[in-house]
């Protein structure tokens, strides 16, 4: 197969993995709460450290993705705001850069700082078990 078909197959998948990770979040906080979505998001981050333990760049990628999921389904939960009415009067008074600047500094948690620390946690355990003669 052609390599452009490969990468445009790889990122059809992505934008697949990801929309579904968006819906994957709506429904388990219409159903569990807080207390679903935090299962949810440990679920997504096994499956990046998984991806890091085996060194599978197509499961981390995969896992990036469904990240970026669950972050932009965590901004889309203010659409489930009891009064609307409220939030739109408050978002008057916040310039838009903040609010933008704000979304995309959350979004960077799920995207960035979640990714180091599963990087940090493999790196660490591997050198762990290196140093006592358990080379994986």
């Amino acid at each position: 197969m052609p390599k452009s078909l490969m990468t445009t197959l790889w990122v059809i998948w992505l934008v697949v993995i990801w929309f579904f990770a968006m819906v994957f979040h709506g429904v388990a906080f219409d159903f569990g709460g807080l207390k679903w979505l935090a299962i949810l998001l440990g679920i997504f981050w096994l499956i990046y450290l998984a991806g890091l333990w085996f060194e599978q760049s197509h499961i981390t990628d995969t896992a990036w993705a469904i990240l970026l999921g669950y972050a932009i389904g965590c901004i889309r939960l203010l659409d489930k705001l009891s009064n609307q009415q409220d939030y739109a009067h408050w978002r008057r008074f916040v310039p838009r850069f903040i609010v933008g600047g704000a979304a995309l500094l959350f979004v960077l948690i799920f995207v960035g700082v979640l990714p180091l620390m599963a990087q940090k946690v493999i790196k660490v355990h591997k050198e762990k078990n290196r140093v006592l003669g358990r080379d994986y």
